[in-house]
């Protein structure tokens, strides 16, 4: 199928691959309410391009590595992989954990505030792909079709042809025997791959905001990804309206005063930057305030002259209809999980073997230390060794790995995680009877990525398994 891009992909420098993020913005955490930066970046089918590819709201979200040596959304490894699957037409998400690059709050030992900080950019994600969608109509509306009064004129007076502006194709139809619905692939790179191993099932996770209490943090993620969701679809509507008029015989120009793709910090301006982005916030905050009372009019609307019924006083109808909470969505958004684990941890000691920085000239040395045991295994002498905690990864959660598209990409010299261990884990996963889970080992590969050419030997494999994703074959 086509993509958003071919897979000639640029070559790999030291130029980050990943362009300036289309939004950039704070979540809730839903383990405590901490704020969690984020990041989103459309892909070119969203773009202000006339001949742009269908949107077809697959989307992705890539975790970093540990956040006490460095690990943060800007990664390069994060960058490889986030920058391969946007190139492919996935949205893509990225964010900071707790306590990594401005993220509030501290690394926890044991993780669990980690996935929970994972769990509400998934909620995000999934509700604003559910609300995005700048162009519908625009076969039979703004773009797809030109009247009369819409087409040139030669010097006789002659009326030309319009200009074609190719409608958005639509989606064709799936053999019933395939799974239909976007893609949601979670993914993560090392400490970040261990996080996203050990999520619940992904419909968990959604159930978690299907009507969740108002003022809590599920709440304040859904309005807030249904807020920046509707911003964007006026802004990118306008963008793609104004390069369709563009185009157009003799069509006046129209200015659109509105920014393409919605980062604040994107903005020519004067003001600091910690100033737009705390306008920003303001602003997502009034927006989400104007939705909680549209929310509740609506409730207060839908149910006056309602007579009580026997149902009304059912338990568990009261809570999904009681105004305090949000109404579940109709027609909700079916995503297709599908997992990504980029040098998995397996079993070992999770706060040292967490690695995420490439080895530099200038690095200190306690990190050359940490470089040198990835190289050369770990030295069982080490005192820091002492706080052991086994990153296996329960079987109830496992299971996710098994039953959905599933590829573990991982090198023989990780050195931080033993390659017998990677390759007893991936070959039980895969000897499941209908196990959807793949391995791929690459040669000489460490667990940083940074030696000759297995970064490009990593790109490849993601293009590979993303493309199989949106081919369906892997569905």
């Amino acid at each position: 199928m086509a993509t958003d891009l071919d897979l000639e992909y640029p070559p790999l420098t030291m130029q980050p691959m990943l362009p300036t993020p289309s939004l950039t913005f704070t979540v809730p955490s839903l383990h405590d309410g901490l704020p969690i930066n984020c990041r989103i970046y459309h892909p070119r089918s969203l773009a202000a391009l006339t001949d742009a590819p269908t949107w077809r709201k697959h989307a992705a979200i890539i975790a970093h590595p540990y956040a006490p040596l460095g690990g943060c959304y800007d990664d390069p490894i994060v960058d490889i992989v986030a920058g391969t699957l946007l190139h492919l037409g996935f949205l893509v998400g990225t964010f900071n954990f707790r306590g990594a690059h401005g993220s509030a709050g501290r690394t926890s030992w044991t993780a669990k505030a980690e996935q929970a900080d994972y769990m509400s950019v998934v909620g995000f994600v999934s509700h604003y792909v559910h609300f995005l969608d700048p162009f519908r109509g625009d076969a039979q509306g703004r773009f797809g079709g030109m009247g009369q009064h819409d087409r040139g004129s030669s010097a006789d007076g002659e009326v030309t042809s319009p200009i074609h502006i190719r409608p958005p194709t639509p989606t064709p139809p799936e053999p019933p025997s395939q799974p239909t619905g976007p893609i949601l692939l979670l993914g993560g790179y090392s400490y970040g791959a261990m996080v996203t191993s050990q999520l619940p099932p992904l419909e968990t996770v959604l159930g978690l905001f299907t009507a969740p209490e108002c003022g809590t943090s599920a709440a304040e993620i859904r309005l807030r990804a249904q807020h920046l969701a509707e911003m964007q679809n006026t802004v990118l509507a306008s963008a793609r309206e104004a390069a369709a008029d563009h185009l157009r015989p003799r069509s006046p120009r129209k200015h659109v005063g509105l920014r393409v793709g919605g980062d604040e910090e994107s903005r020519r301006s004067q003001e600091p930057r910690r100033s737009r982005s705390t306008e920003f916030e303001d602003a997502i905050r009034h927006g989400v305030a104007e939705l909680m009372a549209r929310t509740k009019k609506g409730h207060r609307r839908s149910h006056s002259g309602r007579s009580h019924t026997p149902q009304d006083s059912d338990g568990d109808s009261e809570r999904v209809r009681a105004p305090d909470h949000l109404p579940p969505l109709a027609g909700r958004t079916t995503l297709r999980p599908a997992y990504l684990l980029v040098s998995p941890l397996q079993g070992i000691v999770t706060n040292l073997a967490t690695m995420s920085l490439p080895p530099l000239p200038s690095m200190s040395g306690a990190w050359a230390r940490f470089s040198a045991r990835g190289k050369h295994g770990a030295a069982h002498s080490d005192p820091l060794e002492s706080d052991v905690h086994d990153g296996a990864i329960p079987a109830e959660v496992e299971d996710k790995l098994v039953h959905n598209a599933t590829l573990a990409v991982y090198g023989d010299r990780d050195g931080f995680v033993p390659v017998r261990k990677l390759r007893d884990w991936a070959s039980r996963l895969e000897a499941i009877p209908d196990s959807k889970f793949r391995a791929h080992e690459v040669s000489s590969a460490n667990h940083f990525w940074a030696q000759g050419n297995v970064a490009s030997t990593l790109r490849d494999a993601v293009g590979t398994f993303g493309t199989s994703l949106l081919d369906g074959k892997l569905s």
